[in-house]
């Protein structure tokens, strides 16, 4: 049943994308259609290019300091998508990805995302004065403790051995 579902939404998401191309190519010429459609083609590619920079520009910046991007990358992965259907030839998608670029739309998928992938929710992602290193913590279970001594050297020919 579910592939039903899925089929018969797919069929009705290309039919209603294409009635929406025949429309607009009905009233605004085929020439007026192409020209939309590239532009959509151009935003989209455009958004993709800034968001991607930002993002890796963003992301560097928090590794730096310390911190887990996670949250920047799901705030660009909504954008990314709203960029790839803007690619997507076809109005039905692009009116899906300037949905996608409103404010509510976007904090509610942000948070439909946090709920499915729960990675983004867990306690390792949230800022804390602790370091990354601190929340693994091996211990035994059994409470066993075991000591040891160590005394570094240093090699003065610095030579591999």
């Amino acid at each position: 049943m579910p592939i039903m579902l899925f089929l018969l939404s797919a069929f009705l998401f290309v039919y209603i994308e294409l009635s929406l191309l025949v429309w607009v190519g009905s009233q605004a010429g085929i020439l007026g259609l192409i020209l939309l459609l590239t532009l959509s083609f151009v935003a989209g590619l455009a958004m993709l290019r800034v968001r991607g920079w930002y993002t890796l520009v963003n992301v560097q910046k928090q590794l730096r300091n310390g911190e887990i991007p996670a949250q920047s990358l799901l705030k660009s992965g909504v954008w990314i998508v709203a960029g790839i259907l803007l690619i997507i030839p076809g109005f039905l998608t692009d009116l899906l990805a300037v949905l996608l670029l409103l404010p509510p739309v976007r904090l509610f998928m942000q948070e439909v995302f946090k709920k499915r992938f729960h990675i983004f929710g867990s306690k390792i992602f949230q800022k804390s004065d602790r370091t990354f290193y601190e929340y693994r913590r091996y211990e035994r279970d059994d409470g066993t403790i075991f000591e040891a001594e160590y005394e570094k050297q240093t090699d003065e020919d610095k030579r591999i051995k």
